[in-house]
This record gives structure tokens, C-alpha cells and sequence, in this order.
């Protein structure tokens, strides 16, 4: 693991969003997974902003969505793709055709789970992947215990999980169930980038960097991955140093 202590949130979300320019601008075509949770916003905001100054394309890159509510779609507000469309596909001016996604509302997600596993495999493996962990440790919604040799499947959503969930969504939302990439396609990705800020996430970042690898705290898994570049800012590194 390559680690970064960024000053704040700011300089943390446009150092990891210079990893990416730079990542893209080597694969114009890269198969791309970002999460959609609140700690990327500052990084897709740099990207935006990189996409209109002309320093970076995304015209090439095909897009696939990390996790999603089961139940959630991209027209309920604060769902992965709703996040995703809101704060970089619209304002980048991403193709539906570049873009696939799992669809939480689906009346089959056995089905949706082959079709992501399907399309990755066409493209070989995700090129770069963007993280961010949960107070649990998960990935995406590979709460703990998750098996570290799956592929995209469908979880019960730890109790933590549905406690946090309630940020994200302007009313409530009985969310009980996740899809997701498995920790299989997370380990194959060419470049994963993980980011994390705030003390909040101080004592999830010292296991993710110390402790052993584990099942119970699936973002330790990480260590194990040969090109992942960690980038936090001084509170969420507190403990590391």
C-alpha cells in the first residue's frame, strides 16, 4: 500500500483525483468502478472541474457501478446511481451507452449480478477503482464476513450499514438488502484507490493498515492487493502514524 497524509479533506480528495487524470490519461478506455457514498463527492468535484478546464476525458471510459439498494434506483435520491448521476456522469456529460449499472429495483438481481460479471469480463478486469470503507470495514456492501472469493452478488446489510444509511436519503428508507461487486472483482482491479476522512474514520483506517487480514474486517483484504494507493486526510490518520 502506498500511503498519503493529506492537511484535509480538500487536498486529499484532489490528490487522489490527480491519481485518476493521470490513470485515465495512460488508458483512455478504462473500465472505471467509483463508490457513491459521501467521502468521494470532494474527488468528483475535482474531477468535474478537470473534465471542463479540458485537462481530462472521460468520453473513452466505460463506467460500472460498485454496490446499489436493493429496492433503490437511479430515480431515488441518495441511491448509488442517483449520487453518481447528480455529482459526475450529468456534469461530465457521461453517455448512457458508457455506463452500466446494477439496478436495485430489478425484479431479478440473480440476473443483474451475471450481467455485471458478464461486462467485466468482456472488458477483462476494472482498470481503476475507487473506494471508500465503511465504519464496519466493508467494500461497497461486502459487510463482515463477506467471502473473500466472490463475485457480484446479493448481501443482507449489516446493522451498521442500515444505521449509517439513513444520511443519505431525504426520507426514510427501510433499506435491508445490498448488491454488489464481490471482493473477487475488487482484487482483480488494475489500480484501487482507497480514501477515507475524519476522525470518524480513524480506528476503521489503523485496522485497515495494521490488522490482520480478516473476513471480519473486509477492507484488510486490501494488504493483500499489489497496487493500492491510500489517501487520507490527518484526521482519519491519527491512528496510523
Amino acid at each position: 500500500m502506498k500511503t498519503h497524509i493529506a492537511r484535509n479533506y480538500h487536498e486529499m480528495s484532489s490528490q487522489a483525483a490527480e491519481l485518476i487524470i493521470h490513470q485515465i490519461k495512460q488508458k483512455p478506455d478504462s473500465l472505471v468502478c467509483f463508490a457513491a457514498g459521501n467521502t468521494p463527492l470532494g474527488t468528483f468535484s475535482c474531477l468535474v472541474e478537470a473534465v471542463r478546464q479540458g485537462r481530462l476525458s472521460l468520453d473513452q471510459c466505460k463506467f460500472i457501478s460498485l454496490d446499489e439498494w436493493v429496492g433503490l434506483g437511479a430515480s431515488d435520491e441518495g441511491s448509488c446511481r442517483e449520487t453518481m448521476d447528480r455529482h459526475l456522469f450529468e456534469p461530465c456529460g457521461i453517455k448512457e451507452q458508457n455506463i452500466h449499472f446494477f439496478n436495485g429495483t430489478s425484479n431479478d438481481l440473480e440476473a443483474e449480478c451475471k450481467a455485471m460479471d458478464d461486462f467485466i469480463g468482456a472488458h477483462g478486469t476494472i482498470d481503476l477503482l475507487l473506494l471508500g470503507v465503511g465504519m464496519n470495514g466493508h467494500l461497497g456492501f461486502n459487510e463482515p464476513y463477506a467471502d473473500f472469493e466472490g463475485y457480484s452478488y446479493v448481501t443482507d446489510l449489516d446493522s451498521t450499514t442500515k444505521q449509517v444509511s439513513v444520511k443519505y436519503f431525504p426520507d426514510h428508507k427501510d433499506v435491508q438488502k445490498g448488491i454488489t461487486l464481490g471482493i473477487k472483482h475488487l482484487m482483480q482491479a488494475g489500480t484501487v484507490i482507497l480514501i477515507a476522512d475524519g476522525d470518524k474514520k480513524a480506528d476503521i483506517m489503523r485496522k485497515a493498515l495494521k490488522h490482520e487480514v480478516t473476513s471480519e474486517i473486509p477492507v484488510t483484504v486490501l494488504q493483500r492487493h499489489p497496487n493500492v494507493y491510500v489517501y487520507m486526510d490527518e484526521a482519519a490518520a491519527a491512528l496510523v502514524r
